[in-house]
């Protein structure tokens, strides 16, 4: 009777430090709260109290029906759990550095890019005044039209969209360096999804093994809640990858939608400078101001689509990204699977009182589970909102197609003024004057949108900050939890 005491001792032992790791899988990879964790813990210990209590009647009651498990079984999952845990954490820390990184924006620059397109903006809007102030006072004599004030406005013009061309290409130079610093740190698509893959494959093999020990598990109820806490570990760990898709696809198309729209505005601010100095010189070769119009033209009507161009092309990558991870590993977002309900955990209750505490323990990680889920989508979403609140009225999926449309309203008149009223000085005047107002309605109301959602922004992150909801705060915690829980991961000493 003494010799069956001493082996069922071993077994207990593995059980209960098995329960521990749960518990400190849940709150670590699952952002646990500290009290829900700590109640489980609690609970654990009453039940672990009472059964080394109940030692020798549990042998009188169960030596006859149950064989306990050999030592080396145990130890050998411990073993191999602890190495699970580490590869876990080891993808969790690189999902975190990977969001923080692949798209890293420094924050001076929510502040420099709409300081430099606003200048633009005011220099431009400047131009068209002075070219209204000269026509409202000259609409019956085109000949009063100051020369010299038209040479002014056209060089406020030039300057403008030489200031506004500049600083997307800044933004354009800026966003090129941080996606080289992020490949050479291994953040780059390829190199994630090779990180992340080795870590599939390692982690398959692990739980691979670990399926191969609970098949040789003897006693019933012991391979039940095995089983269950395999589950949960594949759970877990397809949370991850769920999150590095998610992540991965969010870089991609952030990235592509940002430099398309920094190229693309770059290429238009400069064609509109360019329309600019070729007007200055129709000043002496009146032809040349056909080209002026057509250059102007082209620049407003691409200026017009670039917001939902660079959208399109965000979607398309997003899509393209989604689809190459898929075929490369399980992307899909983490069911429960089956067995891991409530009330299958009540049969086991019922049907195994000695297994009772791990219904509390197997219950609160699957509730935890589905909260870090939620945490996720609301990361997601605040970095989206962060992103958005970073954008200049050109940017704006709204905003940038209408102050865009009134550019084009302005070299449509222009062009009907210059090809169908060349020889009608005041009716090409009068359509001119219509343009010029039309364009400054758009740049005016550029001026407003801009400082209006900067604001808003920082605003809306000073709040954040202040709750510490900030995703690069959420992200920081999250980084000190795996610290602490690989910490304790490291220090396990699996001997049973």
């Amino acid at each position: 009777m003494t010799g069956g005491r001493e082996n069922l001792i071993p077994g207990k032992i593995a059980r209960s430090f098995l329960i521990g790791f749960c518990v400190l899988i849940t709150r670590f990879f699952v952002d646990v709260p500290c009290s829900m964790a700590a109640d489980v813990e609690s609970q654990i210990a009453q039940a672990d109290s009472g059964s080394a209590l109940n030692t020798g009647s549990d042998l009188n009651a169960d030596s006859s029906s149950v064989t306990e498990p050999e030592p080396s079984s145990n130890k050998n999952i411990v073993a191999i759990d602890k190495a699970l845990y580490l590869e876990l954490i080891k993808l969790s820390r690189f999902n975190v550095r990977f969001h923080l990184e692949a798209n890293a924006h420094q924050p001076w620059r929510s502040i420099t890019y709409p300081l430099g397109r606003e200048s633009g903006t005011a220099v431009a809007f400047a131009a068209n005044l002075i070219d209204l102030r000269q026509q409202g006072k000259n609409l019956n004599h085109p000949a009063g039209i100051s020369r010299n004030a038209v040479k002014d406005s056209i060089a406020c013009g030039i300057t403008g969209s030489a200031i506004s061309g500049a600083s997307s290409g800044l933004e354009l130079a800026q966003n090129s360096w941080v996606m080289w610093k992020a490949k050479k740190n291994g953040f780059s698509p390829k190199e994630s999804m090779q990180f992340v893959l080795d870590v599939v494959k390692t982690t398959d093999v692990l739980l691979d093994e670990r399926e191969r020990l609970i098949a040789l598990e003897t006693s019933v109820p012991r391979r039940r809640v095995r089983q269950l806490e395999s589950a949960l570990l594949k759970r877990i760990r397809q949370q991850l990858l769920f999150e590095f898709k998610t992540w991965s696809c969010h870089s991609r198309d952030q990235a592509w939608r940002e430099n398309t729209f920094f190229a693309v505005d770059t290429a238009q601010s400069f064609l509109r400078m360019t329309a600019s100095i070729l007007a200055r010189n129709a000043l002496e070769d009146p032809d040349l101001a056909g080209s002026s119009i057509i250059c102007a033209m082209v620049s407003n009507s691409v200026a017009t689509i670039n917001p939902i161009f660079r959208n399109l092309v965000g979607m398309a990558v997003r899509k393209h990204q989604s689809a190459k991870l898929a075929k490369a590993f399980p992307t899909e977002r983490p069911d429960m699977p089956d067995g891991m309900s409530l009330e299958e955990l009540k049969k086991l209750k019922a049907s195994h009182p000695t297994e009772k505490d791990h219904e509390e323990l197997l219950t609160s990680a699957l509730v935890l589970s589905e909260r870090s889920e939620k945490i996720d989508i609301n990361l997601d979403r605040e970095t989206k909102e962060v992103a958005r609140y970073r954008q200049v009225a050109q940017q704006q999926s709204l905003s940038g197609p209408l102050i865009g449309l009134t550019g084009v309203t302005a070299a449509t008149l222009s062009a009907v003024a210059f090809y169908d009223y060349r020889d009608e000085p005041k009716t090409a005047l009068r359509l001119g004057f219509s343009g010029r107002i039309v364009s400054a309605t758009g740049q005016a109301y550029a001026l407003a949108i801009t400082p209006y959602t900067v604001f808003s922004g920082m605003r809306r992150n000073k709040k954040l900050k202040e709750r510490g909801q900030l995703p690069a705060q959420l992200m920081a915690e999250r980084l000190k939890n795996l610290d602490r829980f690989e910490a304790q991961v490291r220090a396990l000493e699996p001997e049973m």
